[in-house]
């Protein structure tokens, strides 16, 4: 039988939800991003932006008082962002093909980022907490208000309103979900 102690359990889940963030901000710098020009959405205060140009698009609300940024950067792809009560919502698709929807409630701040194509990345922040999902190639991450859910090809999603992650690839994930 294969065992792991708690703290290498943890560290683990630390360098992978590290690893996949790296990646998904150097996605959002530019560096092997996609070439089209990035469509970008923002809205605050009672707002609301839709751009879309070909197959790609971005959309963002914003209820007074709160703040959304949603970003495309695939020109093939979607991010979406809603906000409300003190919320701050952000999405970034880098990747074609793929999809980043994020939502935030009563001082909640969440971040979707889709770093490989085929990838949907889902987070929904509230009561004050922080949502974050990151949805590789193929890869599926939800992370809110029912806890964390990772699935498909590379996917890592945390939830600190509910103390729950997940993290992983292909058929191996890791989570603290019982």
């Amino acid at each position: 039988m294969f065992r792991v102690d708690r703290r290498s359990a943890l560290r683990g889940v630390a360098v992978a939800f590290i690893g996949s963030s790296a990646v998904a901000l150097t996605s959002l710098i530019g560096a092997g991003g996609a070439p089209a020009a990035p469509l970008v959405c923002d809205a605050v205060n009672g707002q609301q932006v839709n751009r879309v140009v070909g197959t790609g698009g971005c959309g963002a609300r914003a209820l007074t008082p709160s703040r959304a940024h949603a970003e495309d950067r695939s020109g093939v792809g979607t991010a979406v962002a809603s906000a409300q009560r003190n919320g701050r919502a952000n999405s970034y698709n880098t990747a074609p093909k793929s999809s980043a929807l994020s939502g935030a409630d009563s001082g909640g701040t969440s971040y979707s980022v889709t770093t490989g194509p085929g990838g949907i990345a889902v987070s929904q922040a509230r009561l004050g907490g922080t949502s974050i999902a990151v949805a590789g190639i193929g890869g599926n991450a939800f992370s809110g208000a029912g806890g964390v859910r990772c699935s498909g090809g590379a996917a890592a999603a945390y939830d600190t309103t509910t103390g729950t992650y997940c993290f992983g690839t292909g058929r191996t994930y890791f989570t603290n979900v019982r």
